[in-house]
Protein backbone atom coordinates (compact mmCIF):
# COMPACT_ATOMS: atom_id res chain seq x y z
CA UNK A 1 0.00 0.00 0.00
CA UNK A 2 1.51 3.16 -1.22
CA UNK A 3 2.93 6.01 1.62
CA UNK A 4 1.15 9.35 2.03
CA UNK A 5 3.39 11.50 1.10
CA UNK A 6 5.47 13.25 4.47
CA UNK A 7 5.20 10.22 6.62
CA UNK A 8 9.00 10.42 7.51
CA UNK A 9 8.78 14.07 8.78
CA UNK A 10 5.26 13.78 10.72
CA UNK A 11 6.86 10.39 12.26
CA UNK A 12 10.15 11.95 13.25
CA UNK A 13 8.48 15.03 14.00
CA UNK A 14 6.10 13.52 16.85
CA UNK A 15 8.87 11.68 18.63
CA UNK A 16 10.96 15.50 18.82
CA UNK A 17 7.90 16.92 20.21
CA UNK A 18 5.70 13.83 22.41
CA UNK A 19 9.03 12.88 24.07
CA UNK A 20 11.28 16.27 24.31
CA UNK A 21 13.63 15.86 27.19
CA UNK A 22 12.36 11.97 28.24
CA UNK A 23 13.66 8.34 28.25
CA UNK A 24 11.53 5.95 26.13
CA UNK A 25 11.28 2.29 26.68
CA UNK A 26 10.89 0.10 24.19
CA UNK A 27 10.23 -3.59 23.84
CA UNK A 28 11.97 -5.79 21.41
CA UNK A 29 10.60 -9.03 19.66
CA UNK A 30 12.70 -9.11 16.36
CA UNK A 31 10.18 -8.30 14.02
CA UNK A 32 9.35 -5.16 11.73
CA UNK A 33 7.30 -3.13 14.08
CA UNK A 34 9.54 -3.15 16.94
CA UNK A 35 12.38 -2.85 14.41
CA UNK A 36 11.16 0.45 13.16
CA UNK A 37 10.01 2.09 16.26
CA UNK A 38 13.56 1.75 17.19
CA UNK A 39 15.06 2.56 14.16
CA UNK A 40 12.92 6.12 14.30
CA UNK A 41 13.54 6.25 18.06
CA UNK A 42 17.49 6.77 17.42
CA UNK A 43 16.87 8.72 14.41
CA UNK A 44 15.48 11.42 16.91
CA UNK A 45 16.10 11.54 20.25
CA UNK A 46 19.92 10.83 21.66
CA UNK A 47 21.48 7.18 21.90
CA UNK A 48 21.57 7.29 25.82
CA UNK A 49 18.03 7.94 26.31
CA UNK A 50 17.05 4.77 24.50
CA UNK A 51 16.37 1.61 26.97
CA UNK A 52 15.58 -1.57 24.62
CA UNK A 53 14.45 -4.88 26.48
CA UNK A 54 14.02 -8.04 24.96
CA UNK A 55 11.60 -10.17 27.64
CA UNK A 56 11.70 -13.50 26.20
CA UNK A 57 9.20 -16.55 27.47
CA UNK A 58 11.45 -20.10 27.13
CA UNK A 59 13.61 -18.88 24.42
CA UNK A 60 14.69 -15.70 22.45
CA UNK A 61 13.56 -14.79 19.11
CA UNK A 62 17.18 -15.22 17.40
CA UNK A 63 16.44 -12.14 15.28
CA UNK A 64 16.58 -9.97 18.32
CA UNK A 65 20.42 -10.17 17.64
CA UNK A 66 19.96 -8.94 14.13
CA UNK A 67 18.17 -5.96 15.66
CA UNK A 68 20.76 -4.73 18.20
CA UNK A 69 23.19 -5.00 15.42
CA UNK A 70 21.09 -3.00 12.92
CA UNK A 71 20.19 -0.31 15.45
CA UNK A 72 23.75 -0.43 17.37
CA UNK A 73 22.29 0.05 20.82
CA UNK A 74 22.44 -3.17 23.61
CA UNK A 75 19.08 -4.82 24.29
CA UNK A 76 18.69 -5.87 27.52
CA UNK A 77 17.34 -9.77 28.55
CA UNK A 78 14.39 -10.58 31.01
CA UNK A 79 13.34 -13.50 30.52
CA UNK A 80 9.27 -13.89 31.56
CA UNK A 81 9.04 -17.93 32.66
CA UNK A 82 9.08 -17.10 36.40
CA UNK A 83 6.54 -14.32 35.91
CA UNK A 84 4.37 -16.51 33.78
CA UNK A 85 4.13 -19.42 35.79
CA UNK A 86 1.53 -18.69 38.16
CA UNK A 87 -0.97 -18.34 35.56
CA UNK A 88 -0.13 -22.17 34.20
CA UNK A 89 -2.55 -23.82 36.44
CA UNK A 90 -4.96 -20.31 36.74
CA UNK A 91 -5.26 -20.24 32.88
CA UNK A 92 -6.06 -22.92 30.81
CA UNK A 93 -6.94 -21.20 27.23
CA UNK A 94 -3.85 -20.55 24.65
CA UNK A 95 -5.13 -16.79 24.00
CA UNK A 96 -5.78 -16.58 27.74
CA UNK A 97 -2.14 -16.96 28.35
CA UNK A 98 -0.82 -15.35 25.57
CA UNK A 99 -2.80 -11.94 26.92
CA UNK A 100 -1.12 -12.73 30.10
CA UNK A 101 2.49 -12.89 28.71
CA UNK A 102 1.84 -9.44 26.94
CA UNK A 103 0.11 -7.60 30.25
CA UNK A 104 3.42 -9.20 32.03
CA UNK A 105 5.86 -7.42 29.51
CA UNK A 106 4.01 -4.44 30.17
CA UNK A 107 4.05 -4.06 33.10
CA UNK A 108 7.93 -4.53 33.08
CA UNK A 109 8.38 -2.43 30.86
CA UNK A 110 6.43 0.18 32.70
CA UNK A 111 8.74 -0.75 36.01
CA UNK A 112 11.79 0.29 33.57
CA UNK A 113 10.18 3.32 32.72
CA UNK A 114 9.67 4.36 36.48
CA UNK A 115 13.46 3.42 36.73
CA UNK A 116 14.44 6.36 34.13
CA UNK A 117 11.14 8.51 34.38
CA UNK A 118 10.41 7.74 31.24
CA UNK A 119 7.79 6.95 28.23
CA UNK A 120 7.06 3.36 27.22
CA UNK A 121 6.74 3.25 23.40
CA UNK A 122 4.05 1.24 21.51
CA UNK A 123 4.33 -1.43 18.36
CA UNK A 124 0.93 -1.17 17.47
CA UNK A 125 0.19 -0.57 13.50
CA UNK A 126 -3.04 0.59 12.45
CA UNK A 127 -4.37 -2.82 11.15
CA UNK A 128 -3.67 -3.98 14.74
CA UNK A 129 -5.87 -1.14 16.60
CA UNK A 130 -8.55 -1.78 13.86
CA UNK A 131 -9.56 -5.12 14.20
CA UNK A 132 -7.86 -5.36 17.92
CA UNK A 133 -5.59 -7.79 16.92
CA UNK A 134 -3.79 -6.21 20.16
CA UNK A 135 -4.12 -6.75 24.28
CA UNK A 136 -5.53 -4.27 25.94
CA UNK A 137 -3.37 -2.99 29.06
CA UNK A 138 -0.44 -5.56 27.51
CA UNK A 139 0.92 -4.65 24.16
CA UNK A 140 -1.99 -1.74 23.21
CA UNK A 141 -0.91 -0.22 26.54
CA UNK A 142 1.55 2.24 25.98
CA UNK A 143 2.64 6.35 26.21
CA UNK A 144 2.63 6.63 22.33
CA UNK A 145 2.32 4.75 19.50
CA UNK A 146 4.76 6.19 16.65
CA UNK A 147 3.33 3.86 14.12
CA UNK A 148 -0.39 3.85 14.89
CA UNK A 149 -1.32 5.45 11.74
CA UNK A 150 0.03 3.32 9.53
CA UNK A 151 -1.31 -0.45 8.07
CA UNK A 152 1.02 -2.78 8.06
CA UNK A 153 1.46 -2.89 4.13
CA UNK A 154 2.47 0.44 4.24
CA UNK A 155 5.32 -0.50 7.13
CA UNK A 156 6.97 -2.96 4.72
CA UNK A 157 6.62 -0.05 2.16
CA UNK A 158 8.56 2.04 4.56
CA UNK A 159 10.75 -0.50 5.43
CA UNK A 160 11.83 -0.85 2.04
CA UNK A 161 12.49 2.87 1.52
CA UNK A 162 14.50 2.84 4.40
CA UNK A 163 16.63 -0.19 3.11
CA UNK A 164 15.79 -2.18 5.77
CA UNK A 165 17.09 -5.56 5.65
CA UNK A 166 15.94 -8.84 3.96
CA UNK A 167 15.61 -10.41 6.53
CA UNK A 168 13.19 -9.02 8.65
CA UNK A 169 11.29 -7.86 5.00
CA UNK A 170 10.74 -11.41 4.14
CA UNK A 171 10.08 -12.41 8.64
CA UNK A 172 6.66 -14.13 8.87
CA UNK A 173 4.90 -11.26 11.56
CA UNK A 174 4.27 -12.82 15.21
CA UNK A 175 3.72 -11.95 17.98
CA UNK A 176 5.48 -14.67 19.42
CA UNK A 177 2.83 -16.03 21.93
CA UNK A 178 3.38 -19.25 21.38
CA UNK A 179 5.23 -21.61 18.64
CA UNK A 180 4.60 -21.70 15.43
CA UNK A 181 1.76 -18.42 15.67
CA UNK A 182 1.83 -15.54 13.09
CA UNK A 183 0.01 -12.92 13.14
CA UNK A 184 -2.05 -13.92 9.45
CA UNK A 185 -2.66 -17.08 10.80
CA UNK A 186 -4.67 -16.15 13.74
CA UNK A 187 -5.99 -13.02 11.84
CA UNK A 188 -7.58 -15.56 9.28
CA UNK A 189 -6.54 -13.31 6.32
CA UNK A 190 -3.30 -11.81 4.15
CA UNK A 191 -2.70 -8.67 5.41
CA UNK A 192 -2.18 -7.05 1.94
CA UNK A 193 -6.19 -7.87 1.52
CA UNK A 194 -6.90 -6.95 5.26
CA UNK A 195 -5.51 -3.62 4.70
CA UNK A 196 -7.76 -3.04 1.58
CA UNK A 197 -10.25 -3.69 3.41
CA UNK A 198 -9.68 -1.49 6.55
CA UNK A 199 -9.15 1.14 4.19
CA UNK A 200 -12.75 1.03 2.74
CA UNK A 201 -13.91 1.52 6.22
CA UNK A 202 -11.49 4.27 6.59
CA UNK A 203 -13.33 6.04 3.74
CA UNK A 204 -16.65 5.61 4.54
CA UNK A 205 -17.35 2.58 2.07
CA UNK A 206 -20.44 0.53 2.72
CA UNK A 207 -19.43 -3.34 2.08
CA UNK A 208 -20.73 -3.72 -1.25
CA UNK A 209 -18.81 -0.68 -2.36
CA UNK A 210 -15.83 -2.73 -0.66
CA UNK A 211 -16.38 -5.39 -2.75
CA UNK A 212 -16.47 -3.43 -5.78
CA UNK A 213 -13.44 -1.78 -5.08
CA UNK A 214 -11.03 -4.82 -3.68
CA UNK A 215 -12.82 -7.34 -5.52
CA UNK A 216 -12.51 -9.54 -2.48
CA UNK A 217 -14.32 -12.56 -1.20
CA UNK A 218 -18.21 -10.87 0.59
CA UNK A 219 -17.88 -13.37 3.51
CA UNK A 220 -13.87 -12.29 3.94
CA UNK A 221 -15.13 -8.42 3.97
CA UNK A 222 -17.71 -9.16 6.29
CA UNK A 223 -15.49 -10.58 8.70
CA UNK A 224 -13.14 -7.66 8.66
CA UNK A 225 -16.09 -5.17 9.18
CA UNK A 226 -17.50 -7.05 12.06
CA UNK A 227 -13.70 -7.39 13.59
CA UNK A 228 -13.55 -3.65 13.40
CA UNK A 229 -16.87 -3.15 14.79
CA UNK A 230 -16.55 -5.97 17.65
CA UNK A 231 -12.87 -4.50 18.95
CA UNK A 232 -14.33 -0.94 19.37
CA UNK A 233 -14.10 -1.20 22.95
CA UNK A 234 -10.51 -2.03 22.82
CA UNK A 235 -9.91 1.66 21.66
CA UNK A 236 -11.81 3.34 23.89
CA UNK A 237 -9.25 3.87 27.61
CA UNK A 238 -12.06 4.31 29.50
CA UNK A 239 -15.96 4.42 29.73
CA UNK A 240 -17.57 6.66 31.79
CA UNK A 241 -21.52 7.86 32.29
CA UNK A 242 -21.90 11.59 32.04
CA UNK A 243 -22.55 13.28 34.89
CA UNK A 244 -21.18 16.60 35.14
CA UNK A 245 -20.76 19.57 33.23
CA UNK A 246 -17.69 18.63 31.20
CA UNK A 247 -16.90 14.51 30.99
CA UNK A 248 -13.51 12.88 30.94
CA UNK A 249 -13.64 10.89 27.50
CA UNK A 250 -16.97 12.34 26.04
CA UNK A 251 -16.77 16.47 26.24
CA UNK A 252 -13.44 16.86 27.90
CA UNK A 253 -11.13 15.82 25.50
CA UNK A 254 -7.27 16.06 25.94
Amino acid sequence: MELPEGTIEVIDTFIKEFVNSKDVVLGISGGIDSLMVGYFLKRNIPKEKIHLYSLPYRKEDQDVIKVEQFLGIEIERIYIDEFMQPFQNLVNDKKAFGNAMARIRMTILYSMANKYNGLVAGTSNKSEILTGYFTKFGDGGSDFQPLGDLYKTQIYELARKLDFPDWVLNKKPSANLWEGQTDEDELGIRYADLDKILQCIEFFKNREECQIKTGLDMKLINRVYEMVENSKHKRIILYIPKINFRSVGTDWLE
